[in-house]
């Protein structure tokens, strides 16, 4: 099986730079969350654009968090 490379929370140009070291992503995730990690398989290289190396993935995912933001505004 192939190791894939995973970038995680890019949104500025951060993930050109990251581009320029690592190489292109074969993912691309909105956040480190359940799902994220779940795509992810030992070997694989993860990139975050912030935060520690060995944070745990969120328990909910981006698109519950944005509908919980929606109901409450």
């Amino acid at each position: 099986m192939t190791a894939l490379l995973h970038f995680v929370g890019f949104r500025d140009d951060r993930y050109w730079n990251a581009v320029k070291i690592w190489g292109q992503p074969d993912m691309i995730h909105e956040a480190w969350d359940c799902y994220a990690a779940d795509d992810t398989a030992p070997g694989d290289t993860i990139v975050f654009a912030s935060g520690a190396w060995n944070q745990q993935p969120r328990s909910f995912t981006v698109e519950a968090a944005r509908s919980r933001a929606e109901r409450i505004a």
